[in-house]
């Protein structure tokens, strides 16, 4: 795989909202996207740092469907089904 140096979050909402937000990926050998997510589904809240306008984002994990993580992260928890292809829904 390329060395990619952004990746992006897309947040899907329980009110049928999405969001589509992107990431640095340089800092990811030592905080991996995959276990900040985790670490919030145990405090109940996704916490983001958005740099434009300087502001912090708390989305409480009540309001979020699902995330997606693109591209995902080199080193993943051990708790990650990996290989995993998707099949049409029934």
């Amino acid at each position: 795989m390329a060395d990619v140096k952004t990746g992006f979050l897309k947040i899907r909402y329980t009110d049928g909202r999405s969001q589509r937000l992107e990431y640095e990926r340089a800092g990811e050998t030592m905080v991996n996207v995959a276990k900040v997510i985790q670490e919030g589904l145990q405090l109940g809240v996704l916490m983001l740092q958005l740099p434009d306008p300087d502001r912090l984002l708390a989305i409480p994990f009540t309001s979020i469907q699902s995330i997606e993580v693109v591209p995902p992260p080199t080193k993943l928890p051990s708790l990650v089904i990996k290989v995993v292809n998707e099949m049409e829904q029934q």
